[in-house]
Order: C-alpha cells, then sequence, then structure tokens
C-alpha cells in the first residue's frame, strides 16, 4: 500500500464509521426515544455547539468556526418555521432557502483563506453569513416568485427525484460541492477536509430526513461532533506528528518512552552527509529524501520510528534485545544502500512541440545513493531510564560514523 492511501485512508476512517453507524440506526431514530433521550435531544445542538467554537477558538479555526454557527443557524430555523413553527411563512421555501445555504458556505469554506476568527478574514466569514440570513429573511418576508421557481425548476423527470424534498438544482449544487471536495481531499488527505466532507454529508442528511425531527436533529449533532473530532485530531497532529514525513515527533518521543518496560533498545539513525547533499542538491530534495527514508523506518520489524529532529530519527525496539534490534537496523542499512534516490532531470521543454517529443522517451532519472550510520543501545543495570539508554545510543551513533558511516555501531 503506498503511503498516500495508508494517509487517506488514514484520515477518512473514523468519519466513515461514524456515518455508517448513523445511518445504521436511523430507523430506530423515527421511533419514539425513551423521555430521558427525549428530553435532552433539543439542547444537545447547543452543547456540541459550544464545545466546538471553545474548541475553534483555542486553535484559531475560523473555518470550524463558521461550519458550526452554520450548523445551529440550520437548525434554528429548522425548529422555528417547521418543527415548532412560530414564524408564518412558506414553509417550502424556507427550506429550500435553508438547503441553499450548504453549497454555498461549504465551497466558500474552501476558497477563502484561514487566517484566525478575529482577523479581517474571519471577520469577512462573518459578515458574508450576516448577509446570506439578511436575503433570506427577506426573502420569506417579501416573496419574489422567480426564486421559488428557479429552485423547483425540474431537469428530469425520474422517480429518483421524488425520495427527497430537496429540489433538482439544489441537488445538483450539492453533488457538485461535494465532488470538489472529494477532489480536493484525493490531492491532500488532510484530516480537517475529511471532517469537513462528512460533516457535509451528516448535515445534508439531516435536511434530507426533515419530516423526521429526531433524525434531523441527530444528524444536525454529527455534523457538530465531526467538526471537534476533526479539530482535535488535527490538534493532535500538530503535536505530535512531524510534518514532513508524518512520523511521530520529538514529542511523541518522549512520551513514548515513558511506557517502555525493563527490556528495550533505541536505535539513533541518521543519514550519512546530508548537509553535503542539501547544499548540492537543494533542501527540496533533501526533503524527499527524508520521506523516503521515513517510509523505509515504517518497515523496520519490531521497531517504532519517530522523527528526532533534522536528518535524525529515532527507533525504539520494545522488547527486543541488542541482537535483535541489531540484525533489524542492519537490514535496513543494507536496504538503504541498495535503493537509491532517483532524481528527476531538471529540463523542462519549452513548447508544446518539445513536450511531444519527450513523452515519447524515457524520463532521465539520476540514481544518489544515500546511506544512514545508526547507533544502537539496550537498557541495562548501568541505564535502567530510557533518557539514559538514548544518550548511550547517540553516543553509538557517532563511533558509527567516525568508523566510515553506513554501518550499525552498539
Amino acid at each position: 500500500m503506498s503511503p498516500e492511501l495508508r494517509s487517506l485512508l488514514k484520515v477518512v476512517s473514523l468519519p466513515t464509521i461514524l456515518l455508517f453507524a448513523a445511518f445504521y440506526h436511523i430507523p430506530l431514530l423515527t421511533k419514539p426515544l425513551p423521555d430521558v433521550i427525549h428530553l435532552s435531544l433539543p439542547y444537545l445542538p447547543f452543547i456540541f455547539l459550544i464545545i466546538g467554537l471553545i474548541l475553534s477558538w483555542v486553535f484559531h479555526n475560523c473555518r470550524a468556526f463558521n461550519l458550526l454557527l452554520l450548523f445551529i443557524v440550520i437548525y434554528i430555523a429548522l425548529d422555528k418555521t417547521l418543527w415548532h413553527p412560530v414564524i408564518k411563512v412558506d414553509k417550502q421555501l424556507a427550506y429550500l432557502l435553508l438547503v441553499s445555504l450548504i453549497p454555498i458556505n461549504y465551497l466558500y469554506n474552501l476558497i477563502a483563506k484561514e487566517r484566525g476568527i478575529l482577523s479581517q478574514y474571519g471577520i469577512k466569514r462573518l459578515i458574508f453569513m450576516v448577509v446570506q440570513l439578511s436575503i433570506i429573511a427577506a426573502l420569506l418576508l417579501y416573496p419574489y416568485p422567480a426564486v421559488k421557481e428557479t429552485l423547483n425548476t425540474v431537469y428530469f423527470k425520474h422517480a429518483i427525484f421524488d425520495q427527497t424534498a430537496i429540489s433538482q438544482p439544489l441537488i445538483f449544487a450539492l453533488i457538485i460541492s461535494s465532488f470538489i471536495y472529494v477532489i480536493r481531499l484525493l490531492q491532500t488527505s488532510d484530516v480537517l477536509l475529511a471532517g469537513t466532507l462528512a460533516s457535509f454529508i451528516s448535515i445534508t442528511t439531516a435536511l434530507h430526513f426533515v419530516q423526521y425531527p429526531q433524525v434531523s436533529t441527530a444528524f444536525i449533532i454529527l455534523a457538530e461532533l465531526l467538526v471537534i473530532i476533526s479539530i482535535t485530531i488535527s490538534a493532535y497532529s500538530m503535536a505530535y506528528l512531524d510534518e514532513l514525513t508524518n512520523l511521530p515527533s520529538r514529542r511523541a518521543l518522549t512520551q513514548n518512552m515513558s511506557t517502555l518496560g525493563k527490556r528495550y533498545t533505541i536505535a539513533m539513525v541518521d543519514v550519512d552527509h546530508f548537509k553535503k547533499f542539501n547544499d548540492k542538491y537543494g533542501h527540496d530534495v533533501g526533503d524527499q529524501v527524508l520521506k523516503k527514508l521515513a517510509n523505509q523506518l515504517r518497515s523496520v520489524r519490531g521497531g517504532k520510528p519517530f522523527r528526532y529532529g533534522g536528518e535524525e530519527f529515532t527507533l525504539l525496539f520494545p522488547n527486543k534485545n541488542i541482537d535483535e534490534a541489531r540484525l533489524f537496523c542492519e537490514n535496513l542499512c543494507k536496504k538503504v544502500a541498495e535503493d537509491p534516490f532517483m532524481l528527476r532531470s531538471k529540463m523542462r521543454p519549452q513548447t508544446k512541440k518539445a513536450t511531444a517529443q519527450q513523452n515519447t522517451h524515457t524520463t532521465k532519472m539520476t540514481p544518489i545513493t544515500t546511506t544512514i550510520s545508526i547507533g544502537l543501545a539496550e537498557r541495562s543495570e548501568e541505564f535502567p531510564k530510557a533518557s539514559q539508554v538514548i544518550k548511550q545510543a547517540d553516543k553509538a551513533l557517532y563511533r558509527a560514523k567516525n568508523n566510515g558511516r553506513n554501518q550499525v555501531a552498539i
């Protein structure tokens, strides 16, 4: 499995599970609920709203902040115009206008810059939301028939469109919006984007089941929950995952070392002559080498890889003695040395004709051999603490470098 596919599956797995679980339990939500749940359900959207807004504020996530406001606006509007009407308006028009908020705001959310809640961009987002709500209020108070006719336009006559109250123009708008999000998610494998796309499905489902207030409310809560989860996971990733290699960071290493038992080995790994490599080929190529090494470290049997800093990495071998770990590390050294990094030619065609001519030939690739040095140390009575063991592994690493590099020292 490629690293890109692994990363994508990692970010979409939890939202997918939550959505499938919610869809599976829809029939239960159409039936009378226990009194405790029935009485508390109307207040849950507001509770999750407060939690989500606090997290958005703490982590300066304007996109999540505005989506949560959108969810609660939709919930209040449904409650006051359809479920427990206190405002006399055209219910169908109100419903269609609420549905239209979804593609508009999600697309704007994707396009607009993320610069914090109180920045000029964040304030523009809030103004955009207020303007939309003002337009909806004006259209409901002073109906303009052409708007309703446009929203109710029928392009195709098919039984499938009779399964939902959402009109065809809005169905197509929702499909286009979701397609754009899917493409973007495939490009980035971003956890916040995955949660946002899942919340898009959830809030759309809430409006599809608008005739069942309990179902609709549950899916609005789920939309909030998906945003909250994505914020939390993103914050964890920033704190504990290295941005370049996507390996656990030094902070995660410190936390993992505190959980080790009485038998373990630690390896310090360093790319040989990495500074000269960067000076010769550039930092972009150097970053690609580090990413490749990170993937190779993930394949080491029994080892947990971490980005220590710069071109240094750490491997933890829980319940492994130094001889077992040494065998794995020697195999890693051999694997890295025998799998050169392929540097693409910097030649670029200047014309379409040159591009066509180049496509008939194999792109020039230059193999660049990289090697690593590894230092190993095992927990012992002399060095009972993980911090002591990692220092000994670091000393062994320098011994490996002084002895000629591309080797393992203990």
